[in-house]
């Protein structure tokens, strides 16, 4: 019975899927803000700029790669008495978020969730450059202007895991998004 069930569920899914996808509005954006270091004390809040494209797969779900280039700030230590200034750096991450909530209808405020997954390049002069696998959880709103181009902005909790430590930031930003396709 449970065969069914799932069954039935997928079936229903490919047959609604295409025309739900084939009337819904994708969109590209470009956005900007701050990257908050939460979880170490040898970095300073930096600034973080980033491009994503969203793909409907439901009326109220979609997917969301992302690309982000981020800075942090150095900052001056002391370890036994003895201080010394640590240089800045900077971050990139690649990945795709799902997000949940408010997509389409006729609202001119749309709130959403997401939750993604990344892949993050640390860089920092005088240090190999570090690779992690990151996650994110966050929320957003959208307000649209006009039905092509909508302002946002959004936060979201970045940990990411790099050897045996890691990295843990908060990015809150905003930018705008161009939308195109039907609804």
């Amino acid at each position: 019975m449970r065969k069914i069930f799932y069954i039935g569920i997928l079936v229903l899914l490919l047959f609604c899927l295409p025309s739900v996808v084939s009337a819904a509005k994708y969109n590209i954006g470009a956005f900007g803000g701050m990257n908050i270091p939460i979880a170490q004390g040898d970095t300073k809040t930096g600034a973080l700029f980033g491009v994503k494209g969203r793909i409907p797969l439901l009326p109220f779900l979609a997917v969301e790669p992302n690309f982000i280039s981020a800075m942090f700030g150095g900052k001056d230590l002391e370890v036994q008495d003895i201080s010394y200034a640590r240089k800045g750096g900077s971050f990139t991450s690649f990945g795709a978020d799902l997000i949940v909530g408010t997509l389409s209808g006729m609202s001119k405020l749309k709130f959403y969730g997401l939750a993604g997954i990344n892949t993050n390049t640390y860089k920092r002069k005088g240090s190999e450059s570090k690779t992690g696998l990151g996650l994110t959880i966050g929320t957003g709103f959208e307000y649209f202007p006009t039905d092509v181009l909508s302002v946002e902005i959004r936060s979201r909790y970045h940990p990411i895991k790099i050897g045996d430590g890691g990295r843990v930031h908060v990015e809150v930003s905003g930018g705008l998004n161009y939308y195109f396709g039907n609804e």
